[in-house]
């Protein structure tokens, strides 16, 4: 691993709080050795440093508080940056059949992407649903409430039945 600056110990922190706040030098390191792998054009090519730059800026912003929401931030930022590059080669030769295949996969690889942002989204909200009910009709003999209600296990002193 290369630090940005000749201060390694405030290099590896830094990548512990992009990646989750983990505890985990290796963790941190084992993340940013997969982002680099899924963000290099090719096995044997260079990976622009502005590039896994974005990336990190990326992941950064998504402000990952888990290791596993660090994995999903990982997927998603890698995820992206493929659906573009996928975008990129459709309209290298501007042929209808590079423009099929490689827009298929970057709107596929996009589509992904959203389904893990929206996941993430879960994740980090708990999963909670909420219903908003507008107009209600009650009619003669009926009975109704107004407030916000909660299910029975969400309220304090309720334990499991």
């Amino acid at each position: 691993m290369y630090s940005a600056t000749s201060d390694l110990e405030a290099h590896r922190a830094a990548l512990r709080e992009t990646f989750g706040n983990t505890l985990s030098d290796e963790f941190a390191e084992v993340m940013l050795g997969k982002l680099i792998t899924a963000l290099r054009p090719g096995p044997f090519d260079h990976l622009d440093e502005a590039t896994l730059n974005a990336a990190m800026a990326v992941i950064s912003s998504i402000n990952p508080q888990t290791e596993l929401a660090a994995l999903i931030a990982v997927q998603i930022a890698a995820t992206g940056f493929a659906g573009l590059k996928f975008l990129r080669q459709s309209q290298h030769h501007m042929d209808e059949i590079y423009i099929d295949v490689y827009g298929g996969y970057a709107t596929k690889l996009f589509r992904l992407q959203l389904e893990m942002i929206q996941a993430f989204d879960r994740h980090q909200g708990g999963n909670k649903q909420t219903m908003e009910v507008r107009h209600v009709h009650i009619h003669a003999g009926g009975q109704g409430a107004v407030g916000i209600f909660n299910a029975a296990g969400d309220r304090e002193g309720d334990g499991e039945k």
